[in-house]
């Protein structure tokens, strides 16, 4: 078994550092790093490791981990509040991502569309289907809560509710 993960989404993701414990297979993967990349970006990686050995990474999980709960909390909020009825949430047990499950008139890739002449960007649910499913859900993120993604999930709500 080979262990891998990336502090992309929780550090910094311009560093593209991450780390790996390949048991077994260290001569293998050691091989083909090699053969991919020749040169890695030692001061981010040396940084990172001074972040972890001085205990920083566990305070800083602590803390972005209160404020995505409070995001997805609000945005959560503001959907119910918004959305036609017969929409639905989901409560992400990880990570950042809300699906909303809308009522079956809306197709969220006209929704899509919609939405970019607002200057919104959402996910239709179709593009995570090779068989045309999820045309009612939309994906966004909640990672951050600010009076403009209130304004912008308002404005989703009220298109929504035009095509409901």
């Amino acid at each position: 078994m080979v262990l891998c993960s990336s502090f992309s989404k929780t550090l910094a993701p311009g560093y593209r550092v991450g780390w790996m414990s390949p048991g077994r297979f260290k001569s293998e993967i050691e091989h083909q790093k090699i053969l991919c990349n020749i040169a890695t970006a030692t001061p981010p990686q040396l940084a990172v490791a001074e972040f972890l050995a001085c205990g920083g990474y566990d305070h800083h999980l602590r803390r972005i981990r209160r404020a995505y709960a409070r995001s997805i909390s609000l945005v959560t909020d503001a959907v119910v509040r918004y959305f036609p009825e017969g929409t639905n949430v989901s409560r992400p047990s990880g990570g950042f991502f809300l699906w909303i499950e809308m009522p079956v008139q809306v197709d969220s890739l006209a929704l899509y569309e919609h939405a970019r002449e607002h200057g919104i960007s959402i996910a239709p649910g179709p593009i995570f289907s090779v068989r045309d499913k999820y045309r009612n859900y939309i994906r966004i993120s909640a990672a951050h809560w600010s009076d403009e993604i209130d304004a912008a999930i308002r404005t989703l709500g009220s298109l929504a509710g035009d095509m409901a």
